[in-house]
């Protein structure tokens, strides 16, 4: 039965991949200093920081004016569901999740946003996923998440494709716009630049669920072509039906695709060539522009890579960022006369563009805070280029575009509360603040040598406009429009920027003493990045392969002037009927609404005590979801879990109560709270008999002693002590700290646990020996309970990840761990220590692990032989094919070498079921050594002797996604097979989920 209900739960998690991602993601948790506030009206809830309260309330404001359109072509509109605002991370996202339902807004605008203010953008795709919930919350599923709670409730999430919520969220978002994203032409970039992918007749999954051969755009960009060609096609949404249809018949396979044959007869393989067929002919049909500017280099055919802000150094070099499938960014120059390209420093995740002073270079990289993970900032960088050592500015953490004025230097400073100010620090090392204007975004700050002068890339209500900065704050130079404009830099009195005008991405420049504006290039695909350079500008042009730097002229002829426009040239977009929804554009958040909404509904204190617990869901089956999801271990039992999660995703929790026939009932609990910095953890079992701690623990023992139990190791409990249940509880706390430093990512974390439980433990002391042997084992007796108390430290290092990477290139794990007894001497402690460290293999890709554990027994009561009757064990590295119980903490010395490759990518399997992206093989050998206790005719007479055991074998590891998920969930599955040195061949096959 039990084994039977591993394999049940183990097919549910691989076929609920996308519930499962929902139910036991832990969001992070934000600084412990915050206060929180909510606000409660008849349909949603927002809770908040009390230093966004005034985002908090335009927020609600939107909502509330969006929420009678925002179900438009869906039958059913948004669900009620809690909004909770982070504002100190600067990864802007958003995302609706399940268990507990909410709806997560990370507030610090996009870096590289459009034209319309980030609350707004979020609003309108966020709160459309609300509204696909709730349509798929019906019917069969709604009866479901009766009985079962919200986890009922995710099972419909499986009823629709990601692809298809994220492309039909993009349309919302567009259609409550005046330019929105999904008719930005970078959004469409990708696939204009490829041939034409609907006529490909091979397997479709790669184009859903991506690749490590080539680039392929996301969910967003695919899931909105489909998306907006199935609505212009069959004339409605579509996926009202779809969801109508299975979320009353869930119980039937592919419930998507005999929705849309049922309703359209069509199918997402027919949607997805109709899709391309008419992109093709459409894109085919504009007329050709070849690119004006001329690349500086080429690109490798079989390596996507991207080069990014460009920027002259002397001697005719170029400085750039480049990054590539095989290898992480890292600043590179580049000789354009030679083709030679030297690496000069690898970087972490760049913020905002690198900007030269003299020989310096500046930048903006996002570092996430030693205690909290919701605390994310943009670290402002700089290197010399001479040395090639990148450095982090102490105490600028909330940095963003820095620019240099000759004799001084400017950033962006963006503050929690939503506010933007520039800074400008003086070579004296005075500053000065000029603060943008309220409720205004700051995406780009350039400073101009002829007018002597900082400008500024402004996105208000209005849209988005260029402003100059001067003693009284920030002046726009340009009237706000729909359009977008990126990456601004200045020099000789003029302007350089991106900007759609258009319809395509082009660099702009702007005369100031002229104000006239500019296109400066013609592309084929697109121009990004422009860097001024003596009557040139350096831009980026983008391909199939991906984006290159290059050269375009700055002869006047070559200008082309700009007529000023409220909204961009629509050209890269086929026709299509825009949605009869509110343009949140239009929409204005005034002093005279703030007043009445907040006399309409009222503030109120959230308080994090009452709200820690939060139990959403349950399951008929008894298990540990925090195993389920850290180690991949699926111990299922007949019984049933509560789960509980509080909204601040702070503290998490279970109970379970489970029965199987070794063990009869069992309770279990388990809880988390991470939101001091601190994490502490406790977890609590009752159930099963006592476990008795005997002198003798191995299975070779003489029987006429005592009987030993096989599972445990352990003595059985004669009949006449008539055990009691066992239980046991465990607190934990631990310090985890994060060094985010560039390259590097370096994680300290000290950690104490304790633990008692009720097991018998022999009194040792009253042992007595004779003729070598122990005359009074059965009436020494035992007292009850067990302490352990543990300490640990340990220390990480491991480098970035390229995309192809399945492990770090170089990378290492210390750590060391302390167990005693503190209420029984006669109880060994344990001394254990562990090491890892990555390598690079022979190739690229390659990666070689190398673990060495050493533990060992110290002190407390010993036979004659030095053998410890009562030790603790650590399990860190045992040979693959062996268990705990082959082995004693006596010296004990183990270590692996695992050898891990690519060996195929066949980006095919069972089309919309089972796509296999990357197969990998790893060849691992273990060795372990230490002193066991061979027992002789008497107790005395028994020995500590060495003993050597060892496995060799392999590993086929697939990486896969299952029913056409997106890439951001490949999971793996492990066939493991290894020859151990007594014994069989093991064999085991494990399951990895991506979260």
């Amino acid at each position: 039965m039990k084994r039977r209900l591993h394999l049940l739960f183990a097919l549910a998690l691989l076929a609920g991949l996308q519930s499962v991602r929902a139910q036991y993601y832990t969001w992070g948790s934000d600084p412990a200093n915050l206060r929180w506030s909510t606000v409660r009206t008849p349909d949603v809830r927002i809770i908040y920081p009390d230093t966004v309260s005034d985002l908090a309330a335009r927020t609600l404001f939107y909502i509330r004016t969006v929420r009678p359109d925002i179900g438009y072509g869906f039958r059913h509109g948004p669900m009620r569901i809690p909004f909770v605002m982070h504002p100190e991370n600067f990864r802007s996202n958003g995302l609706v999740m399940f268990l507990p339902k909410r709806v997560e807004f990370l507030t610090a605008p996009a870096i590289e946003g459009y034209s319309m203010p980030w609350c707004k953008q979020l609003v309108a795709h966020e709160y459309r996923h609300a509204v696909q919930y709730n349509n798929l919350n019906r019917g069969f599923i709604r009866a479901l998440s009766y009985v079962l709670g919200q986890q009922g409730s995710t099972i419909g999430l499986l009823c629709m494709p990601i692809w298809a919520m994220e492309g039909d969220a993009v349309m919302s978002e567009t259609a409550m716009s005046s330019f929105g994203r999904g008719l930005q032409p970078s959004f469409s970039l990708a696939y204009r630049a490829m041939d034409n992918i609907g006529r490909d007749r091979r397997n479709l999954d790669r184009w859903f669920c991506g690749s490590y051969r080539s680039h392929v755009p996301d969910q967003y960009e695919l899931g909105y072509q489909i998306c907006s060609y199935s609505y212009a096609r069959f004339g409605e949404n579509i996926w009202d039906k779809v969801a109508w249809y299975s979320a009353r018949n869930p119980y039937v396979f592919f419930t998507t695709s005999v929705a849309l044959k049922k309703y359209y007869r069509t199918s997402v393989s027919d949607l997805f060539r109709g899709t391309f067929n008419e992109l093709h002919d459409f894109w085919a049909a504009l007329p050709k522009v070849e690119d004006t500017a001329a690349p500086l280099c080429e690109l490798p055919e079989k390596n996507y890579t991207t080069y990014r802000w460009p920027q002259a150094l002397p001697g005719g070099r170029v400085l750039a960022l480049k990054e590539d499938f095989d290898r992480p960014a890292r600043l590179v120059e580049l000789d354009p006369s030679t083709g030679r390209e030297r690496t000069i420093a690898r970087v972490g995740s760049v913020s905002t563009r690198p900007a030269l002073d003299g020989g310096r270079v500046w930048w903006t990289e996002y570092r996430r805070s030693k205690l909290f993970e919701q605390r994310v900032n943009s670290q402002l960088c700089y290197m010399d280029l001479a040395e090639g050592r990148p450095r982090s500015v102490a105490g600028e953490r909330r940095a963003l575009y820095p620019a240099s004025a000759g004799d001084g230097l400017g950033w962006v400073e963006y503050n929690y509360d939503g506010s933007y100010a520039v800074v400008v620090r003086q070579a004296d090392g005075t500053r000065q603040r000029f603060a943008a204007p309220d409720r205004a975004e700051i995406h780009g700050l350039a400073w101009d040598d002829t007018t002597v002068a900082w400008y500024v890339i402004v996105t208000d209500d209005s849209g988005m406009w260029l402003g100059r900065i001067d003693s009284e704050g920030v002046h726009p130079i340009t009237e706000g429009a729909y359009i977008t404009l990126s990456n601004l830099r200045a020099g000789g009195g003029k302007l350089y920027y991106g900007s759609i005008a258009s319809g395509k991405d082009e660099v702009h420049c702007y005369d100031l003493l002229a104000r006239r504006e500019y296109r400066v290039t013609a592309s084929q695909y697109g121009s990004f990045d422009p860097a001024p350079a003596e009557n040139k500008v350096l831009v980026t042009t983008y391909d199939r392969l991906g984006s290159r730097p290059a050269v375009q002229a700055l002869a006047d002829s070559a200008l082309i002037p700009v007529v000023p426009a409220r909204l961009p040239v629509d050209l890269v977009n086929p026709p299509r009927e825009r949605w009869p929804v509110v343009n949140l554009d239009t929409v204005r958040f005034t002093a005279a609404d703030s007043l009445r909404q907040a006399g309409e509904f009222r503030t109120k204190r959230y308080r994090k005590a009452p709200n820690l617990v939060n139990v959403h869901s349950w399951m008929p089956v008894a298990f540990d979801p925090f195993s389920a999801v850290e180690e991949h271990v699926i111990d299922a039992n007949i019984g049933v879990t509560l789960m509980s999660q509080n909204l601040l995703s702070n503290t998490e929790a279970f109970a379970s109560y489970g029965w199987n026939r070794r063990e009869g009932s069992v309770f279990r609990l388990g809880a988390r709270y991470s939101g001091l910095g601190v994490r502490f953890a406790l977890d609590a079992a009752y159930g099963g008999n006592q476990v008795l701690y005997s002198p003798f623990k191995m299975t070779g023992q003489p029987k006429s002693l005592l009987e030993v139990d096989t599972n445990t190791g352990f003595l059985k409990l004669p009949e006449r002590f008539s055990p009691d249940k066992y239980y046991s509880v465990g607190l934990s706390a631990s310090l985890p700290l994060y060094f985010q430093c560039g390259y590097h990512t370096r994680q300290f974390t000290v950690s104490a646990h304790w633990n008692y439980s009720n097991g018998m433990v022999a009194k040792l002391d009253r042992i007595e020996w004779k003729n070598h042997n122990i005359t009074n084992l059965e009436y020494i007796g035992f007292y009850e309970g067990l302490h352990k108390l543990s300490f640990g430290a340990a220390f990480s290092d491991q480098v970035q990840r390229a995309h192809r990477d399945f492990a770090p290139r170089w990378g290492y794990t210390v750590s060391a761990n302390y167990s005693f007894n503190p209420s029984d001497r006669h109880f060994s402690n344990l001394v254990s220590t562990y090491a890892q460290v990555y390598l690079p293999g022979f190739a690229r890709h390659h990666s070689v692990k190398v673990a060495v554990n050493y533990q060992t027994s110290i002190g407390g009561y010993k036979f004659p032989s030095g053998y410890a009757p009562l030790s603790y064990l650590s399990t860190r590295l045992i040979p693959r094919g062996f268990s705990s119980g082959d082995i004693l903490s006596n010296n004990y010395l183990a270590a692996s070498l695992d050898y891990q490759l690519p060996v195929w990518y066949p980006e095919g399997g069972i089309g919309a079921v089972l796509y296999f992206k990357r197969i990998r093989l790893n060849i691992g050998g273990d060795y372990a050594r230490f002193r066991d206790y061979l027992p002789g005719p008497h107790a005395s007479d028994g020995r500590m002797v060495p003993r050597r055991i060892w496995s060799v074998g392999g590993d086929v590891i697939f990486d896969v996604n299952v029913f056409r998920q997106p890439a951001s969930a490949t999971s793996t599955v492990k066939l493991s097979f290894y020859r151990p040195s007594s014994g069989g061949l093991w064999f085991t096959a494990a399951m990895g989920l991506p979260f």
